[in-house]
């Protein structure tokens, strides 16, 4: 069912979930001068006794309220972040978002020519080995190939979990440093990890809540993989 779904650019857009960064971040920039202008208009309703024509008066003017005490300098310097923070931070968020919905469409065809080219959907599975990703942990998976049969497949991620589990605590952070600095987190053969692995045997982070994952080795000359998680809704089979 998902071979067929991902055979098309529309059904592939659908079935997987791929990182959509400028977006995130044209959004993160809005809701951020969004809040400043909240605080903005709270300290000056607060100031004015919620009289509606000082606060639009005063509405881009940082000195407009005055503080006194031990923390006057540092209120007064959030007045001006309150104050000029969204004519800086709202259109730079509003143009990426521009920037993103205007490119989308050549990303996602151009996502979709790579899958097509040299991609494939596999089976993910958890090995009973965390690495650290950024202040969180992530698990990290084995990914199948459609040239290793299941059999293969199992094998391999029984073996390199019998093979973490039997570590000491030592050992186990020794790996897990390893393998984090070979790069698993974005993905690497797990031949990295697992010497004698199985030719296109991938590693990586676990990905999404689904078994199942699109991977995009690298084109030659680039370094990083393309994991996508796909959607449950793509694995589920619609009833009715």
């Amino acid at each position: 069912m998902i071979q067929r779904q991902v055979s098309t650019p529309q059904g592939f857009a659908r079935a997987v979930s791929a990182t959509r960064t400028v977006m995130i971040a044209g959004i993160v920039l809005i809701l951020i001068g969004l809040g400043c202008i909240g605080m903005n208009l709270f300290q000056l309703g607060t100031a004015s006794d919620w009289e509606w024509s000082l606060m639009t008066r005063f509405f881009f003017d940082a000195d407009a309220i005055e503080f006194s005490g031990r923390r006057s300098g540092r209120s007064e310097m959030w007045r001006y972040i309150y104050v000029w923070a969204p004519v800086a931070v709202i259109p730079v968020g509003i143009g990426l978002l521009i920037y993103h919905f205007a490119t989308n469409g050549k990303s996602s065809a151009g996502l979709f020519a790579d899958f097509q080219s040299r991609g494939w959907i596999g089976r993910q599975q958890q090995v009973g080995l965390q690495v650290k990703n950024g202040n969180a942990t992530a698990q990290v998976v084995f990914i199948s190939h459609p040239s290793i049969s299941d059999e293969v497949f199992d094998g391999a991620v029984q073996h390199y979990g019998s093979f973490i589990s039997g570590l000491d605590k030592k050992g186990l952070k020794d790996v897990q440093i390893a393998a984090a600095k070979s790069g698993v987190l974005t993905g690497v053969p797990a031949e990295t990890l697992m010497p004698g692995a199985p030719a296109g045997l991938t590693a990586a982070i676990l990905k999404g809540k689904s078994p199942f994952v699109a991977v995009i080795p690298p084109n030659t000359g680039a370094k990083k993989f393309r994991l996508l998680a796909i959607k449950e809704a793509a694995v589920t089979p619609q009833l009715g």
